[in-house]
């Protein structure tokens, strides 16, 4: 088979186009760090505040607010391969990369009793692993950087008891979430002039 020879100019546009397409992974990677920050900031926070004040009988209902995430996550995802022509091999392995820990927080989540209600130092961990190889995968090294950072809250949550690892995951979520999400997207509008 004969293989096409490009003209500078295919080539220029070739390259612009897988340019183009890295930098799109690098918003959608900051729309879901974003989103899931904040949404386990104000999670935890509210839990924090429910269970001190005694607000509720049930503080960690605040938590509820996490099925919102998952319906945004879900909606999102789909407009998304709607809009995208091509899907290539490295966003199949992100997208079941975080599935996958998805359900192994769910699990942890379920089994709390079995682990001594541990529930918050396991969550820290896996989403530090889910973080360090996403932030591979796209060559970041600030996502890795936060993914760092949420295995040491991780480390120093399970010295604490329930109600005050609760901020300890704020911090954590904030640094290993949001600082590297708000990176990204500041680099994607300064790389495309915004």
């Amino acid at each position: 088979m004969k293989e096409k020879s490009l003209s500078p100019a295919e080539s220029l546009d070739l390259i612009n186009q897988m340019i183009d397409r890295a930098r799109k992974r690098y918003t959608d990677s900051s729309f879901y760090l974003l989103l899931w920050g904040w949404l386990v900031i104000i999670a935890a926070g509210l839990h924090y505040f429910f269970a001190v004040e005694q607000v509720i009988d049930e503080p960690q209902m605040a938590w509820s607010v996490m099925f919102a995430g998952a319906i945004i996550s879900v909606v999102h995802s789909l407009r998304k391969g709607k809009r995208s022509k091509v899907s290539n091999y490295t966003d199949k392995i992100y997208g079941w990369l975080w599935l996958g820990l998805g359900f192994a927080m769910i699990i942890v989540i379920i089994n709390g009793q079995y682990i001594n209600y541990q529930i918050i130092p396991a969550i820290l961990m896996l989403a530090g692993v889910g973080t360090f190889v996403s932030g591979a995968m796209v060559n970041f090294r600030f996502l890795q950087f936060g993914a760092v950072c949420l295995w040491i809250m991780s480390i120093y949550a399970f010295q604490l008891n329930e109600i005050d690892q609760l901020p300890i995951m704020a911090i954590g979520i904030a640094i290993g979430y949001l600082l590297p999400g708000y990176v990204m997207k500041y680099q994607f509008k300064r790389s495309r002039g915004l």
